[in-house]
């Protein structure tokens, strides 16, 4: 059966392509954007290098300009000789092999048994300004990827906004919480066993967390008069939360997925009385978007002057995103 995706009148044995190919799941595994650059985790690193060491193993390819996206991947490509689907279709093997191994590792997160969707998109690049467009889009991939999604973060909030311009503390951590992160780090703070079950309350915290010293200590909520600013999406995260609201330290609530409608009453009173703030780039109900969750932490950790770190899943997204933190206070 042919592929519906290749056009019957190209020959794909020679010329010019810009090619894309998409992570299954469109899920974000080879890094995070940090300002205007994709900061890669191993993961990515690893992708990168075969993709240069590619041309060495298949002759009749030359590559050009290319971009390891957080879930994609861009590539200029010259063939001679050698199929187009030939040649991605090895890169594909040859990375998902390096996938399933750092999977096995505990290297990189798990999306499943492959790694990139089962297809990829294809153009013909058929004059030298076509190709240094092509170039130039790739090359400024990074830099556009959150300018063509996201508005501003604070589009829509409720609240005292004069929080955010005094000296902010960050907490992150990521949504897995300890015990569902296998062989996750020592000296990311875990604390011994915990249940995995959470008894949530009208905050959406968990009763009890404890994946973090920090949050089993209550040393995020207390301690100093900053605020502290998160998204507050995971576990460990809420249980902040929730830790700030019961001592009134004063707060700023990302949300990636919209305000709450209705705002919890404690969180409603908090915001009234002028130590709450919540804000949000998107309207109430939109719901989560990985990529938005991804720009939205990296706001909180770029506002704040010091960061706290919880349980941090290996090869996460919030892991990129705290290997590139330059200037600033990280306590674990």
């Amino acid at each position: 059966m042919s592929n519906p995706l290749r056009n019957p009148n190209i020959d794909y044995e020679r010329g010019w392509f810009s090619v894309t190919i998409q992570v299954a799941h469109n899920k974000s595994v080879f890094g995070a954007i940090v300002g205007e650059e994709c900061e890669l985790n191993a993961l990515g690193r690893a992708v990168h290098e075969a993709w240069l060491s590619h041309p060495a193993h298949t002759p009749g390819l030359f590559i050009d300009e290319f971009v390891v996206m957080p879930n994609h991947f861009h590539a200029a490509v010259k063939v001679e000789g050698v199929g187009l689907s030939f040649v991605l279709g090895k890169f594909k093997s040859y990375t998902n092999h390096l996938y399933l191994e750092m999977k096995k590792a505990g290297t990189s997160i798990d999306i499943g048994p492959r790694l990139w969707q089962s297809s990829f998109y294809d153009n013909l690049i058929s004059s030298h300004e076509e190709l240094e467009n092509v170039r130039r889009y790739f090359r400024d991939n990074p830099k556009n990827w959150n300018h063509d999604r996201f508005g501003a973060v604070t589009t829509y909030c409720v609240g005292n906004a004069e929080l955010l311009s005094g000296r902010l503390v960050a907490f992150v951590a990521s949504e897995t919480c300890l015990g569902a992160v296998a062989g996750a780090p020592r000296d990311l703070g875990r604390s011994g066993p915990r249940p995995r079950e959470w008894r949530g309350n009208n905050l959406g915290a968990p009763a009890h967390c404890g994946g973090s010293n920090l949050v089993a200590s209550g040393h995020c909520a207390r301690g100093d008069a900053r605020p502290v600013i998160s998204t507050f999406t995971s576990p460990e995260e809420r249980e902040v939360r929730a830790k700030c609201l019961r001592g009134k330290r004063p707060f700023v609530w990302v949300c990636p997925g919209g305000i709450w409608d209705p705002l919890p009453p404690a969180i409603a009173q908090a915001c009234e009385d002028g130590w709450g703030f919540v804000c949000s780039p998107v309207p109430s109900r939109t719901g989560v978007n990985k990529q938005r969750a991804i720009w939205c932490n990296q706001y909180v950790i770029k506002q704040a002057a010091s960061v706290w770190v919880g349980t941090i899943r290996p090869g996460g997204s919030l892991e990129t995103l705290l290997k590139a933190i330059k200037g600033k206070e990280v306590m674990r």
